[in-house]
């Protein structure tokens, strides 16, 4: 593994008892020994030389003893056992000066019940996801020489563990050493000189005969992929394509090439005679057949405010109340429909259509539909107060009525109808055409036409650092590469992140999680920072790492709604189901009296019918409704996430008749919402696309960010087949710092 090839820990030294007035007194000998190296970020501003005295005048005071050296971080990088013997301990010193430092500390991965007669642990104690504990009961000491170490917490642990917190950055090594029952006369040379602490490089070398040239281009359905990786299977040789795919690489006969790129499919193809090799990729995402039927058969039309339309080329959710259906007993509009329309969630204090809601969770501050009597719009009500009645109008002149919802009828509408439309025909304007004979186009209320040629927001990483790193040739030189520039990066969050994902290219996830993982340890409990990096774990395929991320942000926000939906969403990805469910249960039930779920309804009833649907046989759904098995007919169901609460932008949605609706997430024209997700502790949006119109839909992205130090990210997700057994996910990360101007965040093809 590369790691354990650059990879060295420290942790707990252990400590023994010697009853040794002077250096060549009789002393009493630690049979075993186990040292636990603290390999993490945190730990790399620490005085490694002075730590490296400590062991150096230690183990010339112990005759013979086996020590096991556990190196960890976010995993255990290296263990292994050492001979030490009449004060020779090079082989051991020799790993300990080479440990690069990188990552969170992850004490929970320890290993369990190690035999040993003293333990040494070498931390600063600065905990994120979980504190120390070891669980033999050797007598244990902990050494610190880092100046920022969590001193109170270490000196807490080490007395518990019957042992004795050394100091190393106010003590001597004399009084140090006396902590450990150590007299000593004279220190064992010199003190120790500053050591680079560079890691191991493997090489591999090549049979110049048997060797080629290989060279060839890596292309997907979308063109040439820049930055796939082309590795030597088994080694860690390999080079990334450029900008048009190419890419070069000296190979042996006989091996395999691996050709990997994020979203795709991996290849492997093995090495023979040819020097050029194309390889096209494709996508993880599951391909479906196109399945045609054709049939003849009167088209069934409906008037939806511009003239008839075939029913399957509309394009979204619509409803009508014919006047054989309406209360013919109602006095006015109100009550001629009541318990007719399907979806409404509430009516006003009026008990009046125009303030019906007809969805969940509004994306406007005016929650109230859109009303035209013959075409005509009305004055709407007012979620802030002003209250327009319909009861002006004659439910006996009424012909039909007809309720227009969904995403795809806000695009047709403009903003105007972004909270459903209602159509009243009147029994006067059935057969009313215009002059020419053709029937009014009473639907363009608003310019609403998308007439832009945007560009597409661009996921390639160019920066200075990245291009450097792509010049490496082997993953080892990648990452000493990395941990000589990271200097010069140090409180640059975005740059962990991408260095993180370039990383990961190369298919080395625990690397990646590491270098990942300086985030959190740079910014602890910093929510924006972690969602960041949650987000980032969830695009690399580390579902296990955002997991721990997100659990960590809900102990830190328990009071916000944000922190349980992401916990059920990840508990599902990754089979915790019954978890998942338990959480969608207790919200349910209202078991979090303290939060408040109402901003994010929908998503849960969402969400939660998502886990039912697709896993009813593994979960007790007894005292669950039938309602929540009801299948989801989606076109498309769209999800913004974004980590910074009050980032500000505007998501457009354009359909294919080139129909704009823009969704603003700002101070200027949304501040209501803003104050709710503040209130409430939420930041996520959904859109769905129910019998849109077909072809090809645009969703565009303006950022309003102007300068922030932590990354703003958006997570884009589109889901097709929602809740159904060929369901497909597709999940890209946005970030607002980059994106000037209005850009292209993708398509969609119903």
């Amino acid at each position: 593994m590369i790691k354990q090839t650059f990879f060295l820990v420290l942790c707990f030294l252990t400590v023994i008892k010697l009853h040794s007035q002077a250096k060549n007194t009789d002393n009493t000998t630690t049979s075993a020994i186990t040292i636990y190296w603290d390999a993490s970020f945190s730990m790399k501003d620490k005085d490694l030389s002075k730590e490296i005295d400590f062991l150096a005048n230690y183990f010339n005071n112990i005759p013979t003893a086996t020590v096991q050296l556990i190196v960890f971080s976010n995993t255990i990088d290296f263990n292994k056992k050492f001979s030490v013997s009449n004060g020779n301990w090079e082989a051991l010193k020799e790993i300990l000066i080479s440990v690069p430092y990188d990552g969170v500390a992850f004490y929970n991965a320890l290993p369990k019940n190690i035999p040993a007669d003293l333990n040494l642990v070498f931390t600063d104690g600065i905990s994120v996801f979980d504190t120390f504990s070891l669980s033999n009961k050797a007598e244990t000491y902990i050494v610190s020489s880092n100046k920022n170490a969590a001193k109170s917490v270490l000196k807490k642990q080490a007395k518990q563990l019957k042992g004795a917190f050394v100091d190393l950055s106010k003590i001597t090594l004399k009084e140090a050493l006396a902590l450990l029952h150590i007299q000593l006369e004279d220190l064992v040379g010199a003190p120790a000189k500053k050591v680079a602490q560079k890691p191991r490089l493997s090489s591999r070398k090549l049979d110049a005969e048997n060797t080629l040239n290989i060279r060839g281009t890596v292309s997907g359905a979308e063109g040439y992929l820049a930055e796939a990786t082309v590795t030597i299977k088994g080694t860690d040789i390999g080079v990334v394509t450029n900008e048009k795919g190419q890419f070069r690489l000296r190979a042996k006969r006989g091996d395999i090439l691996v050709f990997g790129f994020l979203g795709k499919k991996t290849k492997e193809i093995p090495v023979q005679n040819s020097t050029q090799i194309n390889v096209l990729l494709v996508s993880n995402e599951n391909e479906l057949e196109e399945v045609i039927v054709k049939g003849e058969g009167k088209k069934e039309t409906e008037d939806v405010g511009y003239g008839e339309t075939n029913k399957d080329r509309i394009g979204y959710e619509v409803q009508t109340i014919g006047a054989k259906k309406l209360n013919k007993s109602a006095t006015d509009v109100s009550m001629s429909v009541r318990g007719r329309v399907s979806g409404v969630t509430k009516y006003g204090q009026n008990d009046d259509i125009s303030q019906m809601v007809l969805r969940a969770n509004s994306i406007l501050s005016n929650v109230f539909p859109l009303i035209l009597i013959d075409g005509t719009p009305v004055r709407r009500s007012s979620s802030v107060g002003k209250i327009e009645l319909t009861n002006f109008i004659d439910p006996n002149n009424i012909a039909k009525i007809q309720i227009l919802k969904g995403l795809a009828a806000t695009n047709r509408w403009g903003s105007e109808g972004s909270n459903g439309v209602i159509l009243i025909t009147t029994q006067a304007a059935v057969s009313g055409t215009s002059s020419n004979g053709k029937p009014y186009d009473r639907a363009r209320l608003r310019n609403n036409i998308f007439k832009e040629d945007l560009k597409l927001v661009s996921t390639t990483i160019n920066t200075k650092y990245i291009k450097e790193l792509r010049a490496k040739k082997t993953l080892s030189e990648v990452y000493h590469h990395y941990l000589n520039q990271r200097e010069n990066y140090t409180n640059d969050f975005q740059y962990f992140g991408n260095v993180s994902t370039y990383i990961s290219q190369w298919g080395d996830k625990d690397l990646a999680a590491k270098i990942l993982l300086n985030v959190v340890e740079i910014a602890k409990n910093d929510i924006q920072n972690l969602r960041y990096v949650a987000y980032k774990a969830e695009e690399q395929g580390n579902f296990l790492l955002a997991k721990k991320v997100y659990e960590k942000i809900k102990d830190l926000a328990p009071k916000e709604a944000q922190s349980y939906r992401d916990l059920a969403l990840i508990y599902q990805e990754i089979g915790l189901y019954k978890e998942a469910l338990k959480i969608y249960q207790n919200i349910k039930d209202h078991k979090y009296s303290d939060v408040n779920f109402s901003g994010i309804m929908k998503n849960i009833d969402s969400e939660m019918r998502h886990l039912l649907l697709l896993h009813k046989g593994e979960l007790d759904v007894s005292s669950i409704s039938e309602n929540y098995f009801k299948p989801l007919n989606y076109d498309a169901r769209i999800v913004f996430d974004w980590n910074k609460r009050d980032a500000e932008f505007d998501l457009q949605f354009v359909n294919p008749n080139k129909q704009f609706f823009t969704w603003s997430h700002t101070k200027g024209k949304n501040a209501m919402r803003l104050s709710e997700e503040k209130t409430q502790g939420y930041n996520t949006e959904e859109f769905l696309l129910i019998d849109a119109e077909k072809g090809e839909w645009l969703v565009n992205i303006e950022s309003k960010i102007k300068k922030s130090k932590k990354p703003v990210v958006i997570k884009y997700t589109i889901y097709r087949n929602f809740g159904k057994k060929d369901e497909t996910k597709e999940s890209k990360l946005l970030i607002l710092n980059t994106i000037k101007g209005k850009q292209m965040a993708g398509k969609i093809e119903i």
